[in-house]
């Protein structure tokens, strides 16, 4: 696995040192050319420069930048590595284990991480964010549970500049560095796949949470109908399974009848876009209900699956993947760079893939 971009300048530049490259008494380019030789972002090399100071390695002087103070490592005592909190709503095989190892992975060596969930209740978000500011946790990675609810203790954190990345959510109004999918081209994606195989009427259905990813993967389904120049008709969307909703009191059989009358209502939809794993699961069984086969009479491609490379029994649904490792690898990253230059703010977006399983096909004549 690669070291962080940060390590990896910090890498470059200390061999340069150690080898004589650049001499004690040397100042060191600018952070704008170092980022362009090293192909990172001014951010990161401002990581980088903090920890070769830690080091002992250099100096950071005022109108001055960074000279060369020394060879070799400093014999002081290393400092304490920075304790990271990180709050997740909560994490399966399907969404969250694999963001997890990432993030934990990239983690050692580099920080400590206290994990927690809050099962999406706000209450909950709120306690255990003012719960890691008592502890004097250095920074926070935060997945909440809502994009329309604001804990107001993220209010103060944003205030006092505290390093803190949100994961898959936009908060619109917080300057707040973000970390997440391209959920729009995830939604193009599994539309566009489905009309390659020939499907002309495919609904979507997700769950009734109030998260910008969702909104953002509905998007991209309309742009997809656009791209093949089929009208976009929003009585093919369904967005109220609520089962899967944190603290829903409504159940599985009430969603699943709720689909089938879904169904029944639009027998012209041969194709589908679940909007995650669970939703497309339900979605799976009424359609068994009434009799329709799974690829054989329709279509579902699933936002997010987990892996069933063990399981040859499981039928794998088509879905589109996110990068969940680099996800977790880019939120530390973001939140370590936030220490190094307090108050930045940056949006990191990653690309998703679309993964062949066994829930398409093309549509029969």
């Amino acid at each position: 696995m690669n070291a962080p971009l940060y390590a990896q300048v910090f890498d470059g530049l200390r061999e340069r040192i150690e080898r004589g490259d650049l001499a004690v008494g040397t100042r060191l380019p600018r952070q704008n050319d170092l980022a362009t030789q090293f192909g990172v972002s001014v951010i990161t090399v401002k990581h980088a420069l903090g920890m070769l100071q830690e080091a002992g390695y250099i100096e950071r002087r005022p109108r001055i930048g960074s000279v060369v103070t020394s060879a070799t490592p400093s014999t002081r005592q290393a400092r304490a590595l920075p304790t990271i909190g990180c709050i997740v709503t909560n994490f399966d095989d399907s969404f969250g284990t694999r963001l997890l190892h990432g993030l934990l992975d990239a983690a050692v060596g580099h920080a400590n991480v206290v994990l927690s969930r809050s099962e999406g209740r706000h209450d909950r978000e709120q306690q255990l964010l003012d719960q890691y500011r008592q502890l004097g946790a250095d920074g926070l990675i935060l997945l909440p549970g809502s994009s329309g609810w604001i804990p107001p203790a993220l209010f103060d954190l944003v205030h006092r500049q505290h390093p803190l990345v949100v994961l898959d959510r936009d908060l619109v109004g917080l300057p707040i560095s973000t970390v997440g999918s391209d959920n729009v081209e995830s939604g193009r994606l599994a539309a566009e796949h489905l009309f390659d195989l020939g499907h002309r009427a495919i609904g979507l259905v997700t769950s009734a949470g109030e998260v910008t990813s969702l909104d953002d993967r509905h998007t991209g389904f309309v742009y997809a109908h656009a791209a093949h120049g089929h009208p976009f008709d929003a009585r093919h969307e369904f967005r109220d399974v609520r089962s899967t909703v944190p603290h829903s009191a409504v159940s599985v059989d009430d969603d699943v009848a709720a689909l089938t009358e879904y169904l029944r209502a639009n027998p012209e939809l041969t194709g589908f876009v679940g909007g995650e794993y669970s939703v497309s699961l339900l979605l799976r069984r009424a359609c068994l209900r009434l009799g329709k086969r799974v690829p054989e009479d329709v279509s579902i491609v699933s936002l997010d699956a987990p892996d069933h490379t063990y399981d040859d029994a499981v039928q794998s649904f088509t879905h589109v993947a996110q990068d969940e490792h680099g996800l977790g690898r880019a939120a530390l990253a973001a939140v370590l760079g936030q220490l190094a230059a307090p108050g930045s703010v940056a949006k990191t977006v990653l690309p998703t893939t679309l993964v062949l399983g066994e829930t398409t096909a093309p549509i029969r004549s």
